[in-house]
């Protein structure tokens, strides 16, 4: 039996811009990292003494005689790209929901595929691995988004992403200390909506022509940000962040509502410099930074059971029993 564990991710700068419309004209870069709170995956081969052939549990259980008949498009597009026609049996279990805007379902293609790799005696390197997710995810199943999430669940880490016209990548560590990340970390903030959403007939509305110009201006402040990090600036960032989140909403009626704009000004009324909601938009999570001079403990008591706790995970997606 194998069990993987893969993390989520907080895509602070660049988002959108991940885009093939967008990269493929532009390039990318953007800026982001990965929290403790994971997806698990464990898989088996289904033993020969059960009537059935491949069976997988997740917010539904699907027992199936042929692996084509899996309705989760994940599972069944994974399968079918490592050309597995044995039964197996899998398990999915998550620190936090689906459909919040953190990657998740991305997580879970590159959890699978870790997972079934080492399950057939098979190492595959991050960037393997990564490539792997976004080709099962953007071509074989061909669902609309970008590619930093599957980047971001594979690596793990505080890092930046610079995407080629071609779609190839390059992921580097940005250049911080260990006292920044943990200052940085201390006024990080991320609240759950309550609600959660079908990111792709968003990310589908991402490709309109008028939205071009909010997408530049979006790389552009994901350049800027690189500054503010080098210079330790967690103020510049969170304004930063405030004024991707103003140029992101421009680009979709679809990626904020009424409900999540007066959700951002409480948060700033609490002290919050900026935030944005993670993911395509319309619902999920929402990351902030906090004033210098906030109490952090207040702030987490009025928001109770939808804020969560996080630290930085370093390790990407791992397998952690075989």
């Amino acid at each position: 039996m194998i069990i993987s564990k893969t993390p989520f991710r907080v895509s602070l700068f660049g988002g959108s811009t991940d885009y093939e419309s967008y990269y493929s004209q532009h390039g990318s870069f953007l800026i982001g990292f990965t929290i403790n709170r994971y997806c698990y995956l464990c898989v088996r081969k289904t033993p020969k003494i059960f009537n059935y052939k491949t069976k997988v549990g997740y917010s539904a259980i699907e027992i199936v005689n042929n692996n084509k008949d899996i309705k989760h498009d994940g599972v069944r597009g994974v399968l079918q790209f490592l050309k597995i026609k044995y039964g197996v049996e899998i398990s999915y279990l998550a620190d936090l929901p689906s459909k919040a805007g953190i990657g998740s379902s991305s997580s879970f293609i590159v959890g699978l595929l870790n997972a079934l790799h080492t399950l057939n005696n098979r190492t595959r390197t991050k960037k393997e691995l990564a490539e792997e997710a976004i080709y099962v995810e953007r071509k074989l199943l061909n669902e609309s988004g970008g590619i930093q999430d599957q980047i971001w669940a594979s690596y793990g880490g505080l890092n930046s992403i610079y995407i080629d016209r071609d779609g190839s990548f390059e992921v580097k560590p940005l250049c911080v200390s260990e006292l920044f990340i943990e200052d940085f970390l201390d006024r990080s903030v991320m609240i759950y909506t309550g609600h959660d959403r079908n990111s792709f007939k968003i990310a589908q509305s991402y490709n309109q022509k008028a939205s071009q110009k909010y997408k530049h201006d979006i790389a552009k402040i994901a350049r800027e940000a690189r500054n503010k990090f080098e210079d330790k600036d967690i103020d510049g960032i969170g304004t930063l962040l405030d004024k991707s989140w103003q140029c992101k909403k421009n680009i979709s009626t679809l990626i904020s509502n009424t409900e999540l704009d007066e959700m951002y000004k409480s948060l700033k009324k609490d002290g919050v410099i900026g935030a944005k909601l993670l993911g395509a938009g319309g619902a999920g999570f929402m990351f902030g930074i906090l004033k210098d001079n906030v109490d952090k403990s207040s702030f987490k008591k009025k928001y109770r059971n939808n804020y969560v706790d996080f630290q930085l995970d370093q390790k990407g997606s791992i397998v952690i029993h075989e």
